[in-house]
């Protein structure tokens, strides 16, 4: 069952933000969440979203600055400007609530993620979106418009990407 979209409220993580009962089940993410978000956002290292649902913490993410580095990927994926890297944005830390998945809230999560590299792309320049995904996620992510850059045997978590431009806009 899919939660209604436009009752999501999405906030900028504060020190007023109870956190105590959000867990996505992940230990290394909710101990970021739990214990490490707001010192790495007030050093500014990235910015943490908090997303609620009728007053429920539904979802976590965390957004910074990145860059692709063209050597990585195919020549199908790459840019007719002949750059070394691309701008990017960074999702890490995307976290959908343990009893709430299955109801569209980690597509949302990218949603939102996709707009606001969009909304960058048109102020300081941001082609794609990297994360590096957990192995048994990969899956969602590709059907989301990610793809793995090739040759990464032995990674944890592989990096992937997507190209702003290669899915259709959306204003959160």
């Amino acid at each position: 069952m899919s939660i209604n979209r436009i009752k999501i409220e999405a906030k900028i993580l504060s020190r007023d933000d109870d956190l105590t009962a959000f867990t996505c089940g992940r230990k290394p993410i909710d101990d970021f969440i739990h214990c490490e978000a707001m010192d790495f956002q007030e050093q500014r290292l990235g910015v943490s979203y908090v997303f609620r649902y009728q007053e429920k913490i539904i979802g976590f993410l965390t957004l910074s600055m990145a860059d692709l580095r063209t050597e990585k990927m195919l020549t199908t994926d790459k840019l007719k400007v002949g750059k070394e890297n691309y701008p990017a944005l960074q999702v890490s830390q995307l976290a959908v609530c343990k009893g709430e998945r299955g109801k569209g809230i980690g597509t949302y999560l990218c949603d939102f993620s996709l707009a606001k590299a969009y909304q960058f792309s048109k102020k300081v320049g941001c082609r794609f979106l990297v994360l590096n995904s957990k192995a048994n996620v990969v899956g969602f992510y590709e059907k989301y418009g990610f793809k793995l850059i090739p040759k990464q045997e032995g990674r944890r978590e592989p990096l992937m990407f997507l190209n702003i431009f290669s899915k259709y806009y959306i204003d959160i």
